[in-house]
Formats: structure tokens, sequence, C-alpha cells
């Protein structure tokens, strides 16, 4: 199997986004599985990580191979508009390195995730390779949710005809892609998965009783500002309540000013990126999980916290529903509205007993839909048959 991506570990103990390794890993436990990522400063050309094959591709001077990691593709675009000039070298060099790869290793399965620009890239070399493994691409919500308009539309569209499958990561997402023209017989759901039998577990430890806790990337679509314009609030009715930020991301010193202007930086602390593997001790100790998402494709933090019994809050966005069951183990809020997360937040810390036992029930429901063995079994179903994955099963 050949896999097409842009966010990667670099390196052991990256504080990158995991889940692709994750998901490869459990892959190459039974198959012959080989990544193609973008070389950045500081990363090696080859190498193999924990039984994956990854070779990273290079688009220019190491000074200017920025484009990818640290926040995302989009994210750094916003950050410095120079980088638009390093777009057509990095998709040339990808389709490039892809079309050499394709002829070296004959893969039966070429698994493309984002569908933009990984699976554009997919699409034409497969248009110029004679061979014709088997095509999949996951969509994980910003390259559809943060890519608007027609025309971007039609090339989404255009990607799906060409694959064999997408893979939507959540049923939300799946509607999101029918209702612009993607066939919906070509789009199958398999959310992306966490270690929750070794890595997020419980290990008995007491939470800190007020300690709120958010991870992921600090981009405006997070909606970090909205838990923290609360926080003055929340104050008011627990003042030891204290907010921990785990991550980077353009958005930190405006975050960091804003917690300034509203008189709360003493109670919030930016932690930055840590690595993968660090995140769970995080989880284990906080009171709750916040995730104040405007958008949201899956949710993979809420998935990691109530694999570690952490109680959860988040925002009642479709694929928040279904991941917390329509409510049943996380309370939700309304999306962008500090007013109703600020009582989220006090009742789920007034109420440690109630959000323990949702989060134990989480968990239980976690393991059984998330698991990594779980997942990449649906996944290697996927990529090597023409099976279909149809909930539980893949038939």
């Amino acid at each position: 199997m050949l896999v097409l991506t842009s966010t990667y570990p670099r390196w052991e103990g990256d504080a990158e986004p995991g889940f692709v390794h994750d998901l490869c890993r459990h892959l190459a436990a039974a198959h012959d599985v080989t990544v193609l990522a973008p070389h950045a400063a500081g990363a090696g050309q080859r190498e193999t990580l924990a039984g994956v094959k990854v070779v990273r591709f290079r688009y220019g001077p190491e000074r200017w191979e920025k484009l990818a990691y640290n926040g995302g593709i989009m994210s750094n675009l916003r950050r410095n508009p120079l980088l638009y000039f390093m777009l057509p070298p990095f998709f040339l060099a990808q389709l490039l390195a892809l079309l050499g790869l394709m002829r070296h290793v004959q893969p039966v399965a070429v698994h493309a995730h984002w569908i933009v620009p990984q699976g554009i890239i997919l699409a034409v070399a497969s248009a110029l390779n004679r061979a014709r493994p088997r095509m999949v691409c996951t969509a994980h919500g910003s390259d559809v949710s943060a890519l608007r308009g027609g025309f971007w539309r039609r090339l989404r569209r255009w990607v799906a005809l060409r694959c064999d499958r997408i893979v939507a990561v959540s049923e939300a997402l799946k509607a999101q892609l029918v209702s612009e023209g993607c066939p919906p017989e070509r789009i199958e759901v398999i959310p992306m998965g966490a270690d929750l039998l070794r890595l997020f577990v419980p290990d008995g430890s007491p939470r800190n009783a007020a300690e709120v806790l958010f991870v992921g990337r600090l981009v405006a679509v997070k909606g970090v500002d909205t838990l923290i314009s609360a926080l003055p609030d929340v104050l008011a009715g627990r003042p030891d309540a204290t907010l921990t930020v785990v991550g980077g991301g353009p958005e930190r010193d405006r975050l960091a000013e804003l917690a300034r202007r509203l008189d709360v930086a003493s109670c919030v602390t930016f932690v930055g990126p840590v690595p993968h593997a660090e995140l769970a001790k995080y989880y284990r100790r906080a009171a709750l999980l916040v995730l104040p998402s405007r958008e949201e494709g899956f949710g993979l933090v809420l998935i990691e916290a109530l694999g570690c019994g952490c109680p959860v809050v988040a925002s009642d966005l479709p694929a928040i529903r279904g991941v917390l069951g329509e409510g049943k183990t996380g309370r939700l809020f309304c999306a962008g509205d500090a007013e109703d997360l600020t009582r989220a937040v006090c009742g789920m810390l007034g109420d440690p007993v109630g959000g323990g036992d949702m989060a134990r029930q989480g968990r239980s429901d976690a393991i059984a839909r998330y698991d990594w063995q779980v997942i990449a079994q649906h996944y290697a179903a996927l990529l090597a048959t023409d099976g279909r994955y149809c909930g539980d099963v893949v038939k």
C-alpha cells in the first residue's frame, strides 16, 4: 500500500498530528506500507518509523520548505502569503515522486489523505500511470469546509469520480460531499481512530477539580476565542478555574492578547505543541476537555479524552453529535455562543460525578467504534478489496 499525505511526523516524538501515522503503523502489521510526505528541515528523506517506510519529497531549498506542517498548508499560506509561490513546485514534486514510487513499489492500493491537494495529485497520477491500483481518498473536513465556492466543489467532485472510494470521517462530512454532487455510492464513512487500549487509558490519578483543557491547532475555526471569552463568567462561578491550552498555530498571539484584554491571562496557560504520546497526561489530569469548534469534520480529541476518562464539552455540530451520541457521552453547547459555553462548563464542573459517568460510557462506546485496531481493519478491507464499509462491519 502507498499512502499520500501532507501531515506526518517528521521524526520520532514530533508534535505534528499523528493520526495518519497511527493508521499506517496498524496497517503495516499485516501489509507493506510506504508513505509519501513532504520534506521539512531536520527530517530525513527516507526512513522507517514503527514498521512504516517513509519517503519525504523535496520541493525547494530547505529554508523554503515551509508549506506543510506547523498548522497545515492553509494556515501557513495565511501566515506567509509568499508561500503561494511554493504551491506549483509542491504539487509537481509530489506528483513526480508519486509516479516514481508507483512504478517502483507497484502498489495494490494508493490511499490519499485530504482531497486537496493529495486527492488531486492521486487522480492526475492515475491518468499518467499505466498500472491502475485501487484508489482511495480520505476527506478529513478542512479540505471541504475551508475551500468553498463552485471551483472547489467541482474539483472535489472531479476527484470523487476518479477514485474507487472517497472516505469521509463522519456522516456529516459525507452529507456535505453528497450535497456538492459527489456520488454517494462512492463515499464510505470510516472515522479516524485512537489507541484506546494502550495510550489513551485512565490511570486512576486524581483530576484537578477546575482545570479546563483545550487540545488542538490554534486556528480560527477551532473557536478557542469563544472559550477564552467565556472564561470571565466561568471564573465568576468557579474562581479556582484554569484553562490549559495545548497546541500551536497562527492564532496563539491573538488568543494571548484576548486573555490579557479580558484580565484572565493569569488563569490561562499556553503549553504549545506536545508529542502525541504526551497528550494522555493532560487528558488524565483535567476536569474536562472543551472543543469549541465552529466547524469540525470529526473531533478526534474527544475520542482521546474519553479514552482517558476525561469528561468533555463540545460544540453542537453534526459531526460532534455523532461522536458524542447526541450528547449522551458529553455535553453540547451552541457553537460560538460564549454564554451557552459558560453554562455547559460550569454545569460540568459542578457535577463531577455525572460528568465521570458520561465519560465512562463514552470510553466504552469509543473502544467499540474508534480504537485503531477496529478502524485499521475497516481500512484494510476497503483498500484491498471491493468491499464496502457499512456501520460496524465491512461487507
